[in-house]
């Protein structure tokens, strides 16, 4: 029973990494409706900035709001030069070049940064609490990702349903011509959903980078069980990008302690097969209008 119970405590924390990716994801198709899967490129090419900021400056807050500025950045730069553009002609071949996007920042990650693996300290101690005679698999530092992941979804909540800016980019995702008519400009709001998405995917990065390694390929099996999870709570539902984020991280660490990691991937291919196959709009998901 004690050895269940440290694998879901491991899971929780893990989960909560997946999910702010999978938050990413699901703020990339509220405001814009494309599937960004270079969000995990992004997310690497932010966190080897705040690594070299952390180097330079020995601060980690300083290299988190440098990897978050990065975010924003590099959002809008994949809007304007690559989505743009795409979009205008096909929807499909936006989420196709997306890869490219990926490969791209693989490669130039790889030329600026080297491919060896680095490194990343955490602000906060990563080692087990002790509590009731025993060392739990749950760290302070877990306490400090499960924190974050909640104060953004409380967040970005607000954001998407109290303001006027949160409205016009769902406005502008779901119809943008109705939205322009009503004295929406869709260029901005879609280029605020990039900007927000490669903020929050900073984070991600920043958070995920102490309890692995840094590599210009290290974050891809992240893409995998964050695009398990966002498709499997809906893609339009900031809940069930969390819910289910958590939700894969407790099946990965059950399935990786009970059999062998290297089939964590396959369990989640199989969850996402069979959530497509019974449920495909998403536990959460919804295609029901409202009038305003």
């Amino acid at each position: 029973m004690t050895t269940f119970i440290d694998y879901l405590l491991g899971g929780v924390s893990s989960g909560a990494i997946i999910a702010l990716m999978a938050l990413a994801i699901v703020l990339i198709w509220r405001s814009t409706r494309v599937v960004n899967f270079a969000q995990v490129g992004q997310a690497m090419f932010t966190t080897y900035v705040a690594l070299t900021v952390r180097d330079a400056t020995g601060n980690w807050i300083i290299a988190l709001l440098a990897a978050i500025a990065a975010g924003a950045v590099l959002g809008l730069v994949v809007h304007w030069l690559v989505i743009r553009p795409v979009k205008r002609v096909d929807t499909s071949g936006a989420i196709i070049a997306t890869f490219g996007v990926l490969i791209s920042l693989q490669a130039l990650a790889g030329m600026l940064w080297g491919g060896d693996t680095r490194g990343y300290a955490p602000p906060v101690s990563n080692d087990g609490i002790q509590l009731a005679g025993r060392i739990w698999p749950f760290s302070w530092y877990d306490v400090l990702v499960i924190g974050v992941t909640i104060a953004l979804v409380i967040g970005l909540t607000l954001l998407f349903t109290r303001t006027n800016i949160g409205l016009a980019m769902r406005a502008s995702a779901f119809n943008p011509e109705v939205a322009r008519l009503s004295g929406v400009r869709v260029s901005r709001s879609l280029a605020y959903g990039w900007i927000l998405a490669g903020m929050v995917g900073a984070i991600a990065g920043v958070l995920v980078a102490p309890t692995s390694q840094v590599s210009p390929n290290s974050f891809d099996i992240l893409l995998v069980f964050a695009f398990t999870a966002a498709v499997i709570g809906g893609l339009d539902s900031l809940v069930g990008a969390v819910t289910f984020g958590i939700g894969t991280g407790l099946v990965i660490s059950l399935v990786s302690g009970y059999s062998d990691s290297s089939n964590a991937p396959v369990v989640a291919l199989v969850l996402l097969a069979l959530n497509l196959l019974l449920k495909p709009d998403g536990v959460f998901g919804h295609h029901h209008s409202r009038a305003v």
